[in-house]
């Protein structure tokens, strides 16, 4: 791994590094002179929906601990400017977020991104959003609320009742999840995989019971499972899809990030994919 920083709109790398970020007991932490500036900049180094939603919370969590201090996104722009990436990802999971004080094209100065983290050599399984926050001097209380969230506009929600009502007749329902990680060893298809996964989710569709809005990487009817299928969402705005599974009663299916980002409001049980999950672990997701 090569530990970058980013420092007035460029990437620069630094080392090769075994681990990203600094040992618990090393005793690093954010400078205070950047503190006292009040000007915080939220990024990542890496770019999936689930890599942005797992810190979610920390526009929250910063105007908490800093009420006067102004929160900043990178914008699409900036993001491809920085790493040479074409995603609308971070829009995704910030867009309307009252704690966010603006998505901006650039930044000065350095940015301390999700490199800089306090990691427990002896505990790997601590979310990343609190090994950046303990590097942020964030205390165990003042970081114990940090789950994903999203905030969707009033016409986001009304679209997504919409759906819901006409699709399952406000009745409690499910949402399944199987993405192209499905069946996979390190992103490599694997027919052992493949079974074992199979018959994971299965039980877990016979376990709960619900009619199911669904996302599937290829025809879910390739794919041999019975259960009440009331919607294929693979078409649907993200947003609307996140604010569907955000109401469920359960969302299952393949470990992934699109899931994790509504952990904080509906029960997630998800087949673990990772070995060992290390800080892609949130609080509240069920494994198996």
């Amino acid at each position: 791994m090569i530990f970058w920083r980013i420092a007035d709109n460029k990437v620069h790398p630094i080392q090769e590094t075994d681990n990203l970020g600094f040992e618990k007991s090393e005793g690093l932490r954010i400078p205070d002179e950047y503190l006292d500036k009040q000007e915080f900049m939220v990024m990542r180094t890496c770019h999936g929906i689930g890599d942005w939603g797992i810190i979610s919370a920390i526009p929250r969590l910063l105007k908490e601990k800093y009420p006067n201090c102004k929160v900043y996104v990178p914008t699409k722009k900036l993001l491809k400017k920085l790493f040479g990436q074409d995603h609308n990802n971070v829009h995704v999971v910030f867009e309307n977020n009252p704690f966010v004080d603006e998505f901006v094209d650039e930044i000065d100065g350095e940015v301390f991104h999700d490199h800089y983290r306090i990691y427990d050599k002896d505990n790997t399984d601590i979310p990343l959003i609190k090994q950046m926050l303990e590097f942020w001097q964030f205390t165990e209380e003042e970081m114990s609320d940090s789950q994903p969230e999203m905030y969707w506009t009033d016409e986001e929600k009304k679209l997504g009742d919409t759906i819901i009502h006409e699709a399952a007749d406000d009745s409690e329902f499910g949402c399944l999840l199987i993405s192209d990680r499905f069946g996979q060893d390190d992103k490599t298809p694997n027919p052992k995989t493949f079974q074992k996964h199979h018959e994971k989710l299965t039980l877990l569709l016979h376990e709960n019971n619900y009619p199911y809005f669904y996302y599937s990487y290829k025809p879910i009817e390739e794919l041999g499972f019975i259960f009440d299928k009331r919607l294929d969402m693979r078409h649907m705005d993200l947003r609307i899809q996140l604010y569907i599974k955000s109401k469920a009663k359960v969302n299952v299916g393949i470990q992934c990030g699109t899931t994790q980002c509504i952990a904080r409001y509906s029960k997630c049980v998800s087949i673990q994919r990772q070995f060992p999950i290390g800080s892609n672990i949130i609080d509240g997701e069920v494994l198996v």
